[in-house]
């Protein structure tokens, strides 16, 4: 535990000499009356204070000393309506009430100067029965949950035994159930034992715990009651030797609003300053410069200094020399922000100093950024303002780098680093950004594709994929051309299956080509994704185009036909027995679930059909089949799918497996086609064979 002061007192102690953390505190009274409170306690207007002070403190100038700074900042801060204080040994004394503010901090001075001008203390006192005389109290006056007791105290109680821990939970519960709190201040004397009592009777209450043995235990009532808004860091903590002097260097970066310092000294002999960058040192009839000054406490507060390096000096006897420092900067460094960057993809970094919502141009600064990557590896680049390497406009505030694509998805970590070329302070800032995968594109091209002029047909299959798996997107957000030696021709996107309305992740790129050929199909995907905007060019894909000419008619017919029709009637007898050797259609498609879904036997089928192609049935002809493309060939008792893909149709798998250009039907082969499940079988199912047996006449004539 640190002490704030040697545990041996001086000759100079045992005088009851104004002490230097009592003067801190009535410095903190003098300057912070015109700034807001940091951090009030939290009592209300309608609530009560109670400062009990114990008079056992009264031998001993650490504890003194720690009364008094701790007392009147609790009364100067408190956001409390009423003061109540009280100084206790084995007997209470009166109980003291006031309004907050000037009157109530003059009863606790008051009170205060009574435990001071005691020759001794009691040994012992008697906290039970000060606390109840302050419950009492608190109850007669019909308190507010929420008001609070300040118990300063050393810890020695009066009638201590084995059930004392007992008895102080009891009268935490006792307050903690009235919504009364009760804060512990243990003085600097107190036994480690005590301090542990008591921390247990301010936790149980709800209260605070304070140890003014340590800086830590002073730094925490500040930060709860002073009312001087500063954020001090400690700049310097030295012991000083005799004649010697102790010195600490600052740089201020530009920009700084207002620098101020706080020094704690033990001696008033001990001569405190500030220098600015070029020697002077700051006074008070500076106009920028506000000093206040007590013995043991000099606070220098500086508007807009100058950046540079600025000197903290103190000169004097051997003591100890505290003095923390705050500045005022309103430069923020940030990241301009961006959405999430993709994977693969070079980007332009940009970061700038803000002050509020707008950049600021800074003259002579240099940027730095460490990026800790995604993927474990880290670089440090320079961050220019030129309108080169990627920075959109030059002398515009946001400094900015092209960056190298990133390699994997996850957060980097940035720290931005502002230096200046004139001056050797620095300022950083931790950010970070976001690189995601995104939608890629998958192309394959048909390599040959033979159509009619001014007929569709598909030339390329193109997938869009987030890493390995399907990504929905609209058809519309895709774009195709085809080029060829004869100009650039649009295509059309068709989506392969609908997951969602609207949505795919596999299309079919078509067109109604006139001319044959080998045509460049270029696809492109334009779209949105995790609030960004962005494009994907898709890899050229080739295909060649053999557009089949059409006969020349005479009477809607071919040349070669009239030409050859008496060659034709000549063989049409033998035609005819040629086509009676040919393999009726027969069989069954049916689904998972034994229904029909095509019955070749009974196919209506037109005479031409009838005869040219008998043996051949064409998907359309069955209106129950989910694909047009490709022909059914019947031949003795087999059964072949000669299977072609047509624009628009689903992908087919047989038994599991992706369907080849023959497929071979043979008992039972499932075939799944988009979301359907289809056989061929020879014989007709089952349930339809039970319809037909119930509606056969029964002998009377009736039908079942």
């Amino acid at each position: 535990m640190e002490n704030l002061w040697d545990p041996v007192a001086s000759p100079e102690s045992e005088m009851r000499r104004p002490s230097l953390i009592a003067l801190v505190a009535i410095t903190v009274l003098i300057i912070g009356a015109a700034l807001p409170a940091q951090a009030s306690d939290p009592i209300g207007e309608n609530g009560v204070m109670v400062i009990l002070i114990d008079e056992g403190a009264a031998p001993v100038q650490r504890d003194l000393d720690a009364v008094e700074t701790i007392a009147l900042t609790m009364a100067r801060g408190t956001s409390a309506g009423t003061i109540v204080a009280a100084s206790y040994g084995v007997e209470s004394e009166e109980f003291l009430s006031s309004d907050s503010g000037s009157d109530g901090t003059r009863m606790v001075t008051d009170v205060i100067a009574d435990v001071q001008g005691l020759e001794t203390g009691p040994v012992r006192s008697d906290q039970f029965k000060v606390l109840a005389e302050t419950f009492s109290f608190l109850s007669r006056i019909d308190a507010t949950s929420g008001s609070r007791v300040a118990l300063l105290t050393s810890g020695r109680i009066l009638g201590e035994s084995e059930n004392t821990r007992e008895r102080l939970r009891s009268v935490a519960d006792l307050f903690a159930a009235e919504g009364w709190a009760i804060d512990v201040v243990a003085l600097p004397s107190t036994e480690a034992v005590l301090r542990e009592l008591m921390s247990g009777l301010a936790t149980g209450s709800g209260g605070v715990f304070y140890d003014t043995g340590s800086a830590s235990g002073f730094t925490t009532a500040f930060e709860n009651y002073w009312q001087l808004d500063l954020d001090l860091t400690t700049a310097m903590d030295v012991e000083m030797h005799d004649n010697s002097a102790a010195v600490v260097t600052l740089d201020i970066a530009p920009h700084t609003d207002s620098f101020s310092t706080v020094f704690v000294r033990q001696h008033e002999s001990v001569d405190v300053a500030v220098f600015s960058p070029n020697g002077m040192r700051a006074a008070a009839d500076m106009e920028n410069v506000e000093v206040h000054e007590t013995p043991s406490a000099v606070i220098v507060q500086i508007s807009s200094p100058v950046p540079g390096n600025w000197t903290l000096q103190g000169v004097g006897p051997a003591s100890k020399l505290v003095a923390g420092v705050d500045l005022d900067n309103p430069l923020e460094l940030r990241l301009v922000e961006q959405p999430p960057l993709p994977v693969g993809e070079p980007f332009v970094m940009e970061v700038a100093a803000f002050n509020g919502d707008s950049p600021q141009l800074l003259y002579g600064a240099v940027f730095e950024a460490t990026i800790d990557k995604a993927n474990g590896s880290n670089v440090v680049v320079s961050l220019k303002d030129e309108g080169t390497d990627g920075d959109r406009f030059a002398n515009d505030g946001i400094y900015s780098v092209q960056m190298s694509a990133p390699e994997s998805q996850g957060v980097n970590s940035v720290t931005i680093k502002l230096s200046w070329a004139d001056y050797v302070s620095t300022m950083r800032k931790d950010a970070a950004y976001r690189s995601e995968i995104f939608p890629t594109l998958s192309l394959v091209g048909v390599s040959d594709v033979e159509t009619s002029a001014g007929e569709t047909a598909s030339v390329a299959r193109v997938q869009v994929l987030v890493g390995d798996y399907p990504f929905l997107i609209s058809p519309s957000d895709i774009n195709a051309v085809l080029t060829g030696e004869g100009g650039e021709l649009q295509a059309m996107v068709i989506a392969v299956d609908e997951p969602e309305p609207g949505l795919g992740w596999e299309f079919d790129i078509a067109a109604a080509i006139a001319d044959s050929g080998a045509y460049e199909v270029e696809v492109v995907l334009d779209s949105v994704y995790q609030g960004r905007n962005y494009k994907r060019v898709a890899p050229i894909a080739t295909t060649t185009a053999l557009i089949l000419e059409e006969p020349f008619l005479i009477l809607g017919m071919p040349v070669f036909v009239i030409v050859g029709l008496g060659v034709i009637l000549v063989l049409f007898g033998g035609f005819l027995l040629w086509v009676q050797q040919k393999t009726a259609p027969f069989g069954f498609i049916v689904d998972d679930s034994d229904q029909i879904v095509v019955d070749f036997g009974g196919l209506n089928r037109s005479i031409f059909r009838r005869l040219f192609s008998k043996n051949s049935v064409a998907p359309y002809e069955a209106s129950g089949l989910p694909f047009v493309g490709g022909m059914f060939k019947f031949n003795g008792s087999q059964v072949t799918l000669e299977y072609k893909r047509a624009v628009g149709d689903p992908s087919m798998r047989v038994d599991g497996r992706p369907a080849g250009p023959e497929i071979d039907l043979a008992e039972n082969v499932w075939l799944g086609i988009g979301a359907r499940l289809l056989k061929f079988q020879t014989a007709r199912p089952r349930l339809d064979l039970q319809s037909i047996q119930d509606n056969i006449e029964d002998p009377e004539g009736e039908t079942t």
